[in-house]
């Protein structure tokens, strides 16, 4: 009973022995494996990890370039828009009794702060006489027409551009 024994014993070492070396074999070959995808990592060049985070850092710095550019020329063309006419009113009307019917306007154009101009026109049939006058935040230095206050107090109502909200 013995040798019996000592024969499974044997065997039973034989096959983990063989197991052991099975997995000896396949531990080296994943090595291997590393140690190739690391050597390829830090090698030099375009392909290598470092050469990879170079270019990535050196657009990273291009966008962050173009950010920064973006973010001014947007503060430009915000500053730029508070000036351009934003507000339009309209009012037409008859001017003269002799004269035919709504012929005669007038038409504001104003900015954010309600400054800008308003154009009148006043159409008679012995000619047209066109009047420009200045406003400033909805005010003028001169005499204004009711037609004139109804098409500045138009355009103070409503933006024309009623998307911007703030």
């Amino acid at each position: 009973m013995q040798t019996d024994a000592l024969s499974t014993f044997t065997l039973a070492a034989a096959l983990v022995a063989a197991l052991a070396l099975l997995v000896a074999s396949l531990a080296l070959l994943s090595a291997r494996s590393a140690r190739r995808q690391l050597a390829s990592l830090v090698r030099e060049g375009e392909g290598s990890a470092p050469g990879q985070l170079v270019k990535v850092l050196a657009a990273a710095a291009e966008h962050s370039v173009q950010l920064r550019d973006g973010a001014a020329r947007i503060a430009q063309l915000e500053a730029a828009a508070q000036r351009a006419v934003s507000r339009v009113g309209h009012v037409q009307f008859q001017a003269y009794d002799d004269a035919g019917v709504g012929q005669s306007s007038s038409l504001a154009l104003l900015d954010e702060t309600g400054s800008g101009v308003v154009i009148t026109t006043l159409h008679a049939r012995v000619g047209t006489r066109i009047y420009v006058k200045r406003l400033v935040r909805g005010e003028s230095e001169t005499v204004l027409g009711e037609e004139e206050r109804a098409a500045i107090d138009a355009a103070l109502v409503a933006p024309s551009d009623t998307r911007r909200t703030q």
